[in-house]
């Protein structure tokens, strides 16, 4: 039935994915971008909010009548586009200067809207289904501003599901991870204070810059030997301030980077690891150093619940042979994780060809969405069945 339908909805997706990429928009800054959704989603019949958590939109739609039997089923999607360049050669280019939807944020929101026009058009549920629009997800910020607006108290979900597109999986091959999904992440701000001085008269002040290389090597260093090997967990540095001429030795040099763990254990034993080589090297190279390590998102966990419906729904819509369970975990971080936290669901992966997000030549694959949709329809109509 979907197949059919899709059909003559094709084109209007399509055109939905050219306008939305055509006109990113950054996190918190989504105001065209949820405008558009909005729009499209009241014309379907849904109950439409905005301005949830800042930019964020949430949709409702219920059928059904007998009360005691409902369900409600969510599915989140993203609003958001990066702050880059796109290089890709396609027709329908984003035209805003250095905004770019390099991550198939466009492609995930035009999946909820296909998903939603099926489930308002042709589906039988009885519940309700809400499609949850979250800005910000680049910034990891987004899901926790729409929580904080009291999303889930305003919009209660008994279980909530989100996708992602991923180049290295099979195309159009559906991947559900079992448990651990994606990574927590951390950002990480260190400053080196030091006593600044001629290049050629080291020992008159202090090195801030050898200091912040000793600084970066050693934890690199250390973090392969307080770790188990089989756990994962990666530090990075991607930025490195200080100085201002070539034979002056700076009196502050300024580190910024991330950390991504698949577990609490190995998140909080890298940030002792963090502090206490800072304090080694203050005291190996007289300077004072500041450290601070502050949560952004905690590891992307699936509910056993939302694995085997999304494993159900795929396998009888695709087959079992474009269904993969087992992966390995990414390091990439995604907030998503905050609303799984709350409740329970599943977070999945289509796959495609092309260049990984984030990169100046990616291209979201439009044949992502009508698998992406059905799956999101299909959850619908089965969560939302009359329970027994």
């Amino acid at each position: 039935m979907f197949d059919t339908w899709f059909e003559g909805q094709k084109a209007k997706s399509l055109d939905w994915l050219q306008t939305l990429h055509r006109y990113p928009e950054v996190g918190f800054e989504e105001v065209r971008t949820a405008q558009f959704v909005a729009k499209k989603l009241s014309e379907l019949g849904y109950e439409v909010e905005t301005g949830i958590g800042g930019t964020g939109v949430v949709a409702s739609l219920t059928k059904g009548n007998d009360q005691d039997s409902r369900h409600t089923i969510g599915f989140r999607a993203e609003l958001d586009a990066l702050p880059m360049s796109e290089t890709a050669a396609i027709e329908y280019s984003s035209k805003i200067p250095h905004r770019f939807h390099g991550c198939g944020h466009d492609g995930h929101m035009v999946t909820a809207l296909t998903a939603a026009a099926y489930l308002a058009e042709q589906g039988t549920f009885c519940g309700t289904v809400r499609f949850i629009f979250q800005p910000a997800e680049e910034l990891l910020e987004g899901a926790r501003a729409m929580i904080g607006d009291g999303l889930f108290e305003r919009f209660p979900c008994d279980e909530i599901y989100a996708l992602h597109n991923i180049p290295g999986l099979p195309v159009g091959h559906v991947c559900i991870p079992q448990d651990v999904v994606l990574a927590s992440s951390d950002n990480i701000d260190v400053k080196i204070h030091a006593n600044g001085t001629h290049g050629s008269a080291p020992q008159t002040g202090e090195d801030a810059i050898l200091a912040a290389a000793s600084f970066v090597t050693t934890i690199q260093q250390l973090a392969t030997r307080v770790i188990d090997t089989r756990s994962t967990g990666v530090i990075s540095f991607g930025v490195c301030q200080g100085g201002s001429a070539r034979n002056i030795l700076p009196e502050c040099v300024t580190l910024e980077g991330t950390m991504r763990t698949h577990s609490k254990e190995v998140r909080d034993r890298l940030a002792t690891l963090i502090k206490d080589v800072a304090a080694s090297i203050e005291i190996s190279h007289r300077v004072r150093i500041t450290v601070t390590v502050d949560a952004v998102a905690p590891v992307t966990c699936n509910h056993p619940l939302g694995v085997e419906a999304v494993r159900r729904s795929a396998q009888e819509l695709f087959g079992t042979e474009r269904v993969m369970e087992k992966t390995n975990s990414l390091m990439a971080s995604e907030d998503f994780s905050e609303m799984l936290r709350l409740v329970p669901g599943a977070y999945f992966f289509i796959g495609q060809d092309g260049r990984y997000p984030h990169h100046p030549d990616y291209v979201f694959d439009p044949n992502v969405i009508p698998i992406g949709a059905q799956i999101f329809a299909d959850l619908a109509q089965k969560r939302c069945a009359k329970q027994p």
